[in-house]
């Protein structure tokens, strides 16, 4: 299977059931109460992080997931069955952005982890609800809510205990195969390595093990994109340790300069990360020449292992020695975490605007457009029986403040308010021109 880190999809919550508007029918009972059920809840989008899955590829033959619709309600108090959830299996690591804003709707770095990232509508209430000592025979129900919709981003950032980080032909792939059980591509030219690859090492013992990857080679320019740069360091932004792989024979100074550079730009904190040098090919010179330049990297204050991969030197001092590196990993998950956007449904602000028209006499008419506040969607949920809920609205407006905002704003008796193109009369209770 190719390896894929990107990729765009869609996902549409399931809309809200309809309430029932009914009223029941029984022998010798010639006008029943109110008995309309609830719609049942669209159902929902998640994602889900499962271990085995290193490639976004596996969902490129589905672009679009699309929940169900919950069931309308009945009379006799008959609820609709909710509409099952769609569970979307990714890779751990997998990161999901919304194509629109650039948020992130889920960070899923643990194995298991759950996130809904299209919420399905509410179910719509029947008429039985809205019943009251005033209001017998409520011939109004509810509309289910639609189910939220959007493109979503998804990033794969791969959940490496350890990262390979060097210029290409810096001996990675070799540092990889010769640490791990993992089998690269090796050869002595440059981006061998072109997704990357894991491995897994084991202690003396066998009991302890991490994962190490081999991040393709990065090449100057790589934090704005030149090559495949941003693609590579997006994955190296996922390990709990770095390891520079620095050739000796190749200005070994020069190449920790750039490459820590090309980090720097990309996200600053990736060099606070737990990070050693591997000083690569010690075999291809002479030793005074290998310390020589170990004393030079000392002063970037990281540790300095000589090693040869090829020749398998070096190997157990810098295996036992990213063992006593590594930092817990639950402890490093809590810091790495991306702040996700919040599941709590936000309400925009309420916003009133005068338009004046002129009707078909050339009379001036004074038109309050509401937006915002919730009431354009409470206004939706009854479009199909607006007029009989219009009573029912009117004292849902006022206990939720839109007539206080209409009169502090200077509405007068009579103007017209429009809620999502639907027309009202505005009165004020409290006008004496009224009495």
């Amino acid at each position: 299977m190719a390896f894929r880190d990107v990729l765009e999809i869609e996902v549409i919550g399931g809309n809200g059931g309809d309430g029932s508007m009914s009223f029941h029918r029984a022998k010798y009972m010639e006008k029943g109460g109110p008995d309309g059920g609830h719609g049942g809840k669209g159902g929902s989008v998640y994602l889900r992080a499962v271990e085995g899955v290193e490639s976004l590829e596996r969902l490129l033959g589905r672009r679009k997931f699309k929940a169900g619709t919950g069931n309308g309600g009945e009379g006799r108090l008959r609820n609709g069955a909710d509409a099952e959830d769609i569970i979307i299996d990714v890779p751990v690591g997998t990161t999901a952005f919304d194509a629109e804003t650039g948020k992130v709707v889920a960070d899923l770095i643990r194995p298991g982890q759950l996130k809904v990232v299209g919420r399905g509508g509410a179910g719509g209430r029947g008429n039985s609800v809205f019943a009251s000592s005033t209001r017998q025979a409520p011939r109004f129900s509810e509309i289910g809510v639609r189910g939220q919709k959007r493109k979503l981003r998804l990033e794969l950032r791969l959940i490496a205990d350890v990262g390979l980080v060097g210029y290409p032909n810096a001996g990675k792939s070799s540092l990889l195969a010769a640490l791990s059980n993992a089998n690269p591509m090796i050869a002595a030219y440059p981006f061998t390595t072109l997704s990357p690859i894991l491995g897994v090492v084991s202690d003396d013992t066998g009991d302890e093990r991490f994962t190490l990857a081999d991040i393709p080679g990065i090449i100057e320019g790589a934090s704005e994109g030149r090559g495949l740069g941003l693609e590579f360091l997006r994955h190296i932004s996922r390990t709990r340790v770095l390891i520079y792989v620095l050739d000796v024979a190749v200005d070994p100074v020069r190449e920790l300069e750039s490459l820590q550079g090309e980090l720097r730009s990309y996200d600053p904190s990736l060099l606070e990360s737990v990070s050693l040098i591997a000083l690569n090919k010690v075999d291809t010179v002479d030793e005074d020449v290998a310390v020589m330049v170990e004393d030079e990297l000392v002063r970037f204050g990281l540790p300095v292992l000589r090693i040869s991969a090829a020749e398998r030197t070096g190997l157990d001092e810098l295996r036992r020695a990213l063992f006593e590196l590594l930092p817990a990993r639950e402890l490093w998950a809590q810091t790495h975490a991306l702040e996700e956007e919040s599941d709590a449904v936000v309400v925009p602000p309420l916003e009133l605007e005068l338009r004046e028209e002129a009707d078909k006499d050339g009379q001036i008419e004074r038109i309050w457009v509401v937006a915002g506040g919730g009431f354009e969607e409470k206004i939706a949920r009854f479009a199909r029986h607006l007029e009989d809920a219009a009573e029912y609205l009117s004292g849902v407006f006022k206990r939720q403040g839109l007539y206080n905002a209409l009169r502090r704003v200077g509405a007068r008796q009579g103007d017209s308010v429009d809620i999502g193109g639907m027309r009202f009369e505005y009165f004020d209770e409290d006008d004496d021109t009224r009495r």
